[in-house]
């Protein structure tokens, strides 16, 4: 039975909506010294993390009830990409809570305060070992944190299957696990990126990102990717296997260099 702690005895400052700052590093771009999508991706993981662990249910309050958070959703919208050094503030807050699921949002703004993204998540609590989702509305004034304001994007969407040409084949290693023991989200983000050469990057920037997790994958588990594509509407889609079960579905939506910032 899942233990409900008390919010009010594990914080006594409430942060519904916070910002938090950051800066790109080195280590966080890509050739073009602009930051790659798993390292935004990265970014909005700590900032949900932070916000979760100041408001009395991060990971490390959650461990102690045997529990865990898993992203099973994630939209991401750039008008631009910040480069290296370069300041960017992060503003997260919790939309709504279900009994399964809760949604996440961010707002995404550079050094000068000017928007230049939006991202939308979706989680669940899961008990560490049976790996099973629990009710969160057991969880005493965990409503409290709902603030019911939304972004101005889609909410992450469900994606069909778009099995498409295998691009990728490969194992996961010991680098690709996580403190929950399966294949860390920016991993997923990664390999995907990994299907488009530099070239590519060069002529387009991405416009919206897209991926849902399915099902986990553990070290050692064989992983082959799928790659369909609408090069027409510059748009790419991705199905993740492991042992003949879909473990995500990804879609990409890219536009050219000269447009991707108006």
């Amino acid at each position: 039975m899942m233990c409900c702690f008390n919010l009010y005895e594990m914080t006594e400052t409430l942060f519904p909506k916070k910002t938090y700052p950051f800066e790109v590093s080195p280590q966080a771009v890509d050739f073009n010294f602009q930051i790659t999508l798993s390292s935004l991706t990265a970014l909005l993981m700590t900032a949900a993390g932070n916000n979760a662990e100041e408001n009395g249910f991060g990971m490390r309050q959650l461990n102690g009830d045997n529990n865990t958070w898993v992203l099973l959703r994630l939209a991401i919208e750039m008008n631009s990409f910040p480069k290296q050094y370069e300041q960017i503030y992060i503003e997260t807050w919790i939309e709504d809570i279900g009994r399964v699921s809760t949604t996440r949002n961010f707002h995404i703004r550079d050094k000068n305060q000017k928007t230049i993204g939006y991202a939308a998540s979706i989680w669940a609590m899961i008990d560490y070992n049976s790996r099973k989702p629990q009710d969160l509305l057991q969880f005493d004034n965990l409503q409290q944190f709902a603030t019911d304001e939304k972004v101005p994007i889609d909410k992450p969407v469900k994606l069909k299957v778009m099995k498409g040409r295998l691009t990728d084949d490969f194992n996961a290693k010991y680098s690709h696990i996580d403190f929950n023991r399966h294949v860390n989200t920016m991993r997923y983000v990664e390999w995907i990126s990994n299907c488009f050469t530099p070239d590519h990057y060069n002529k387009k920037k991405m416009k919206r990102f897209d991926i849902n997790f399915m099902s986990e994958i553990l070290f050692g588990d064989p992983i082959q990717i799928y790659l369909a594509e609408d090069e027409d509407k510059d748009t790419y889609f991705f199905e993740m296997c492991s042992r003949d079960k879909t473990s995500c579905r990804a879609k990409l939506i890219f536009a050219d260099q000269e447009f991707a910032e108006e």
